[in-house]
């Protein structure tokens, strides 16, 4: 073969590497006119230099290169190392040929590729438009050898100069992780250390899973040696052994590289092999060994519920460390197949196992389809037809799953949930029987609300009515175990009979129906009811606000149910009148006192009121129910347009400057409310303290009107000193001489309650009728000793605290100070009384402590806990007024540590000692210079007690904002992010709204998303969000809000309203037209008919 052959041959073997189109043209680049100009031999010195950052990056990249390379490289010999076979010499002599063909050909290939080094005519012109070309014919000769430049081909770019600039110092770099879009940031490398979580030579040992990473354990001495008078330090001169003994060295006890997993002895040369790895474990690594623990465990106790649950939240954590891309569709179900494998053999060592099952399903609907997942729900609660826990859960899960939701499926849901409770109530007693009860009246209030937010209020109602009247006003022989088909006959009869009804306009009850009709006295007729069918409002519709103004005007309207003989032939809408086998279904007798309670909370929580049950803290689920917290009215929850406004940029020398940054949370109030309900939240004035009196939470005239029906008929059935207050509390809130004359109206009938007195002295106070609540209190303080014992044990401190805080808020502490004076000895406050003397404060102290001693917060009788409480403030007040606050929280420290002794410190007592321990704190630092620790520190201890607690969560957000150290906040409601609840996501959005003036759109924004990420069901968050996307003039983002919610929330008519009324001029026809059919198959109320030439 000849010479030309080889070459051609050789040729095509040749890879041809790929070319760049996208390549810059080095005539093209830019010249810097400012630079220094350097000779050429000047130059060449300085690119031969290397300076130590290049050398320790070029370093740092071969030892990445070669860590990366080790974890793939083979053990099986590499096919480029040196091979001793003849062929293999033969070809490495071939290609060292000293012949002189090869010399000649080699030197002629080095030379021809070469430009010509002579001179040669450049082109060169200008064209009309002013532009200077250059035209040059030389060629390249490459371009024949390897082929033009590809277009698809991206060039690799390289800096070089280690980030030196021309005519700076060597030491004078750019920082690389600084750098922003048209800036240019220069770091000193001699004075700045390189971070080790963010510098290029240290983030890739932190990233990389197989690195090994060493737990450091202090060296505990017996004696600090700096310590002695000594001036020498004694070394020791024994040298430690490579392995450290047992009790100073972390271990796990399990060697990770035993199969079995159990710690094996090794021999004394294992240990010195292994001496530099000992103490050190690699992520990939603790997984393994983890899992053979894992493994391990479950052999030996497979019944182990909680361990199976660990080790499957143990599966996330493995794959969120070991794959950055664990987050991934396709990851996330492929983790998903394994851990419902794991849950699977779970199940069938633990198959009643609620939790499992519970979890088993909720995990399954990440990847299931909708009918797999109703299949699984239907053979699990075959399995479990008595599980209270799996019929809540699958409630929400039909309630919520959009595909399969519609609203008689889901209200079929809950009749069956109710009817399988109502047999395990029947045959349960004590206390498990008033569980079942109230959970029953929980499931009741979610039916009840669920067909009220879906459109259908007059059947939501008079379920309402049905099941108060079938419990707390039945006929006397019904009260005891009777047949509950009799008791069932006798009700459709009252029912037929179209009487007034509970929370109606002269309503008697069905007790007093029954007792008249047996004795045949005359039925009162229906009282004539204002028909307005809306007819008249629906006649001029031009577009779909009109329409939208209309059917809003008729559910305020007619939101109660209809008679039959108040209907008249023009009714044509089947769901204005109620029938019995609409709510007969729902209808369940309760036997105990506590189950009778909550139904009567149930209905003020139905009506949207906030008064929460007597003694029920905020570490319940009352507070925290998603479903139940949906009309909540979010009072300055949006900062007002002034505090939103951009400021102006102003200039100082020519450089801009933004103004500072102010907080706009002036006062802790508005924060949304969830905590317990006390006569100071009842009677609050507004801007002056926590506020939660009623009529803000009413919508309509109609639901006023039947709030006051309600009380009324309530308090004839339960004489309950709490339900008479929030009745007051309600009435004030309607107006000042309603209130009062309620008032008068309850004290004729309860003289003797001196809580009661106390209701009409601070409802006094919250009108401004100051000097009125000073006669009120004094009234009641002058005839005291003429009550009962029970009664002046509990209502007599409670009398002389709220009238020495009223004075004290009113800047009267000298007064203050006198009120509680007269507690020790039993007289009446008289404002002409001179200052107290030392002896008279010596005495007060001791009666104070001697009157702690006695009585007990934690006890069991009402009256005694009451006292104990009350009189307690009185003390910290007196210290408070007498020796200082540090005196004031010495008695309430002492109080909580009585309560943490006894191991209640996250009950109800607890938590309202708190509340008024963060007032007097408050009260000083607003009166007063204070120190800010103070009020953190008890903030921060009382939030990690009762993290629903807002008021805790608003005095932590005031005190902060007054530092500008805003930091803390942060932390603290993103730890609270872990495990929060709708509550904590409104608090954490209202934080953010109101941090700076104007609040940051994007920070808000990102809570949002977070927020209705893990509360889905929440129509409150999504209500809101929605509306912040409109302020923000993000119309689109509104609208793809809309469609999520409507998704996540498939029930509530008004996210159906509200799409309509903000999204109505963006959207299309079609899209009209679609909305409308979805309301329509999810079987949504629609009042008011809907014309097609409306969606046009």
């Amino acid at each position: 073969m000849s010479s030309s052959d080889n070459n051609k041959a050789l040729t095509k073997r040749i890879l041809v590497p790929p070319s760049f189109s996208s390549a810059p043209s080095f005539s093209s680049a830019p010249s810097f006119s400012s630079a220094p100009q350097l000779p050429k031999e000047d130059r060449k010195p300085d690119e031969k230099k290397r300076s130590r950052y290049d050398l320790d990056e070029r370093r740092s990249h071969r030892h990445r290169d070669r860590s990366t390379s080790r974890r793939h490289r083979s053990r099986s010999p590499r096919s480029h190392r040196r091979s001793r076979s003849p062929s293999h010499r033969s070809s490495r002599s071939h290609r060292r040929s000293r012949s002189p063909s090869y010399r000649s050909s080699r030197s002629h290939h080095r030379h021809g590729s070469k430009r010509s080094s002579s001179p040669e005519t450049v082109h060169t012109g200008t064209l009309n438009t002013g532009i200077t070309f250059v035209m040059d014919r030389r060629g390249d000769p490459d371009i024949v050898t390897y082929g033009g430049n590809h277009i698809y081909s991206v060039p690799t770019f390289k800096r070089v100069g280690g980030g030196k600039v021309i005519g700076l110092p060597t030491y004078k770099r750019i920082d690389f992780s600084e750098n922003k879009a048209g800036q240019i940031v220069l770091m000193d490398t001699l004075s700045r250390a390189s971070k080790r979580y963010t510098d290029a030579n240290y983030a890739w040992k932190e990233l990389d899973k197989s690195f090994k990473r060493f737990r450091i354990k202090p060296t505990n001495t017996a004696t600090d040696p700096f310590a002695s008078s000594n001036p020498m330090i004694q070394l020791d001169d024994t040298v430690k052994p490579s392995k450290a003994s047992e009790e100073d060295t972390y271990s796990m006890n399990v060697d990770y590289r035993s199969l079995e997993g159990n710690k094996t002895k090794s021999t004394h040369a294992e240990e010195d092999e292994m001496s530099e790895e000992e103490g050190a474990e690699s992520f990939n690594d603790q997984i393994r060994r983890r899992t053979i623990q894992y493994n391990q465990q479950l052999d030996k106790d497979p019944t182990n519920p909680s361990l199976w649950l660990a080790f499957i939240r143990f599966q996330d954590e493995a794959a969120r460390g070991l794959d950055p891309a664990a987050g991934s569709q396709k990851n996330r179900s492929s983790l998903t197949e394994i851990k419902l494998s794991i849950f699977e053999k779970a199940l069938t060592h633990n198959p009643d196992s609620e939790e499992l099952v519970l979890a088993y399903l909720t995990c399954g609907s990440e990847t299931w389809e909708t009918l797999r997942l109703l299949r699984e729900w239907d053979q699990v609660l075959k399995d479990h037809p008595d599980s209270i826990r799996l019929w809540s859960e699958y409630i929400n899960v039909r309630q919520t799953n959009f595909s399969s939701f519609s609203f008689t499926q889901c209200v079929q849901v809950f009749e069956d949930a109710l009817d399988v409770l109502g047999r395990q109530a029947q045959q349960s007693r004590g206390e498990r029987k008033e569980d079942i009860e109230s959970i029953m009246v929980y499931i009741l209030l979610r039916a009840c609300l669920f067909m009220k937010q879906s459109g259908y209020q007059e059947r939501a109602f008079a379920v309402i009515q049905a099941a108060t009247e079938f419990n707390l006003f039945a006929p006397d022989p019904f009260q005891m175990a009777h047949s509950e088909a009799q008791k069932m006959k006798r009700f459709v009869d009252f029912w037929d009979s179209e009487v007034p009804r509970f929370g109606e306009k002269d309503a008697l009850g069905w007790s007093e129906y029954d007792r008249m009709v047996a004795n045949g006295d005359t039925i009162p007729d229906l009282p004539a009811l204002q028909s307005d069918n809306g007819e008249d409002d629906d006649d001029d519709l031009m577009s779909l606000s009109d329409w939208l103004q209309a059917e809003r005007l008729r559910e305020d309207r007619q939101r109660l149910p209809l008679r039959m003989s108040q209907s008249d032939d023009n009714e044509t809408d089947p769901f204005r009148i109620p029938l019995i086998e609409d709510v007969k279904s729902f209808l369940f007798s309760l036997r105990t006192p506590g189950a009778r309670s909550s139904l009567i909370y149930s209905i003020l929580v139905f009506l949207g009121l906030p008064y929460t049950p007597p003694e029920v803290g905020t570490n319940t689920h009352f507070f925290i129910d998603p479903f139940t917290h949906n009309e909540m009215p979010l009072v300055d929850f949006w900062p007002q347009e002034k505090d939103n406004q951009k400021h102006l940029v102003w200039y100082v020398d020519g450089v801009p400057m933004n103004p500072e940054d102010r907080s706009v949370v002036n006062h802790p109030y508005s924060i949304p409310n969830s905590y317990p309900i006390h006569v100071n939240e009842l009677f609050a004035k507004y801007g002056s303290w926590f506020k939660a009196s009623g009529k803000e939470f009413i919508r309509c005239q109609l639901d006023e009107q039947f709030t006051r029906h309600v009380f009324a008929k309530l308090l004839a059935v339960e004489k309950s000193e709490h339900l008479m207050i929030c009745y007051l509390a309600f009435e004030a809130s309607c107006g000042y001489k309603s209130g009062r004359r309620l008032a008068k109206s309850l004290l004729k009938d309860n003289g003797t309650n001196l809580k009661l007195w106390n209701a009409y002295a601070q409802m006094e106070k919250s009108h401004g009728r100051t000097e009125e609540a000073r006669k009120v209190y004094m009234i009641a303080l002058s005839m005291h000793h003429t009550l009962p014992e029970s009664q002046q044990q509990s209502g007599v401190p409670l009398l002389y605290s709220m009238f020495a805080k009223l004075e004290l808020e009113n800047n009267r502490p000298n007064e203050a100070l006198k009120i509680l004076l007269c507690m020790p000895d039993n007289k009446s406050y008289d404002e002409n009384t001179p200052l107290p003397s030392a002896t008279s404060v010596l005495r007060a102290r001791e009666y104070f402590s001697q009157k702690i001693a006695q009585l007990s917060i934690l006890s069991e009788q009402d009256d005694e806990r009451q006292a104990s409480f009350y009189t307690t403030i009185c003390y910290a007040l007196f210290e408070y007024l007498t020796s200082g606050l540090s005196s004031a929280q010495t008695v309430y420290l002492h109080a909580l540590k009585y309560i943490e002794e006894r191991h209640a410190e996250r009950g109800y007592a607890s938590e309202t000692l708190w509340i008024e321990y963060a007032a007097l704190l408050y009260h000083d630092a607003l009166s007063s210079a204070y120190k800010a620790s103070t009020i953190r520190l008890a903030m921060e201890k009382a939030l990690e007690l009762f993290p629903n607690n807002t008021m805790f969560l608003a005095f932590y957000i005031w005190n902060e904002s007054k530092t500008k150290i805003y930091n803390r906040v942060q932390q603290l409601l993103n730890e609270k992010q872990k495990d929060a609840n709708i509550v904590l996501w409104l608090c954490t959005i209202y934080s953010e709204l109101h941090r700076y003036r104007p609040y940051r759109a994007d920070s808000v924004r990102s809570h949002f998303e977070k927020a209705v990420t893990h509360t889905r069901s929440s129509i409150l968050l999504w209500k809101c969000y929605i509306e912040f996307e409109v302020k923000q003039n993000s119309i689109e983002r509104a609208k793809s809000l809309f469609y999520r919610s409507i998704r996540e929330c498939p029930w509530s008519k008004e996210l159906y309203l509200l799409g309509i009324q903000l999204l109505e001029e963006i959207m299309t026809e079609k899209e009209k037209n679609e909305l409308i059919s979805l309301m329509m198959e999810k079987e949504i109320r629609i009042r008011v008919e809907i014309e097609q030439d409306l969606l046009d």
